[in-house]
């Protein structure tokens, strides 16, 4: 199959940039479908791979890279199905959760809703055909026992003409996977988890590039810290194989991106082509990130991983590394102090505001003794 090339593009793309026909429609009959024999044996809604980690730890990154490939059906937005749809949404049935997903959700701007952060085109997508095609799965009395989410799915793959069987792996990315790994696999025991892990103060570093944007007044430094260590102690679990899954490490993918794709490509078992995943896309069309200091890109860049170097004062690293330092040389992250000091505590970060300075030193505070 001959696909559209590109030599150029608004944003700076530079060289050689495979990009697929408009939204995925392709005669897929004209690809000879390579997944293994035990894949294409397993029924379409166990064929799942979901994405966990943290915030700004390259989760999105990763979907876009995956989002061409022709053996994958990629959900380009967060759907926080586990986090919220099922937890929150459950007791008030499914119209509920359906009207989450479709009007609440990161995954709201695929059904014509409005983009909460950041910059998402979706213009030229058919989201009345999508949000009809789910609204009628999730209605239909014969579905009544199927899950949410996999009818989403469906419904992603008919507007989009794919057919089922073209599918080795359809992918969800919701950071806060990372909290419901036991009822992932309970849901759908085939599953594949992709774990994402990048140096905590470079994840700080964009936070606070994303408070100054966005003016929140929730920026919790606390989070931060807690969300990588529950990601961290995840990614040492997959590591271990205490649990399935492979860790995808964000230095490695913006620095190598090549192998490291080529090692994602074999854990989900499908084809590397190198020119279809080092080009990130979004429902095909060529994705210029979503970075916290707002810097676009033309292809991928090994520059963010230590962009934090020059951002972070000695105060901010000395808090990240006062709750981190046990956990991080696992990963290669190496403290960049001595040791820890009280005033790495109780400095305030930039952008934390009173009320959340306090409840970020009280839960920390909270752990430390629990940890004890």
């Amino acid at each position: 199959m001959t696909r559209p090339t590109s030599e150029s593009h608004a944003g700076g793309l530079v060289g050689r940039a495979v990009l697929c026909r408009p939204f995925h429609f392709i005669h897929f009959a004209d690809r000879c479908c390579s997944f293994s024999l035990v894949i294409s044996k397993l029924p379409f809604d166990q064929r799942a791979c979901f994405i966990a980690g943290q915030a700004k730890s390259g989760t999105t990154l990763l979907v876009a890279l995956l989002d061409n490939h022709p053996e994958l059906l990629v959900l380009p937005e967060e759907t926080a199905y586990f986090p919220t749809v099922l937890t929150k949404y459950a007791p008030r049935g499914r119209r509920a959760q359906f009207d989450y997903l479709t009007k609440q959700s990161l995954s709201n701007v695929l059904f014509g809703g409005p983009c909460k952060w950041g910059k998402r085109n979706y213009s030229t997508f058919p989201r009345q055909k999508f949000f009809g095609t789910f609204e009628s799965a999730a209605f239909d009395p014969a579905n009544a026992q199927e899950d949410l989410l996999v009818l989403m799915v469906k419904a992603y793959a008919a507007t989009l003409e794919r057919p089922l069987d073209t599918v080795a792996r359809w992918v969800e990315k919701t950071p806060a996977n990372r909290n419901h790994i036991p009822e992932i696999y309970r849901r759908f025991p085939h599953a594949k988890i992709l774990v994402t892990i990048r140096d905590p103060r470079a994840i700080l570093a964009a936070q606070i590039a994303l408070e100054k944007t966005r003016q929140t007044g929730r920026f919790s430094t606390y989070y931060v810290i807690a969300h990588w260590r529950v990601a961290a102690r995840l990614a040492r679990r997959a590591r271990d194989g205490e649990v399935p899954g492979l860790v995808v490490p964000y230095e490695k993918l913006v620095c190598e991106p090549a192998r490291m794709m080529e090692e994602v490509c074999a854990y989900l078992e499908i084809d590397f082509d190198r020119d279809i995943v080092l080009t990130p896309t979004k429902v095909g069309q060529f994705w210029k990130g979503n970075s916290a200091a707002r810097i676009n890109f033309s292809q991928i860049s090994s520059e963010p991983a230590t962009r934090w170097e020059g951002e972070l004062s000695e105060d901010e690293v000395g808090w990240v590394e006062w709750h981190c330092r046990d956990l991080m040389p696992e990963f290669g992250y190496e403290p960049r102090l001595s040791r820890r000091d009280l005033r790495y505590f109780v400095q305030p970060i930039r952008g934390e505001r009173p009320r959340e300075y306090i409840k970020s030193r009280a839960y920390s505070l909270r752990d430390d003794w629990i940890r004890r």
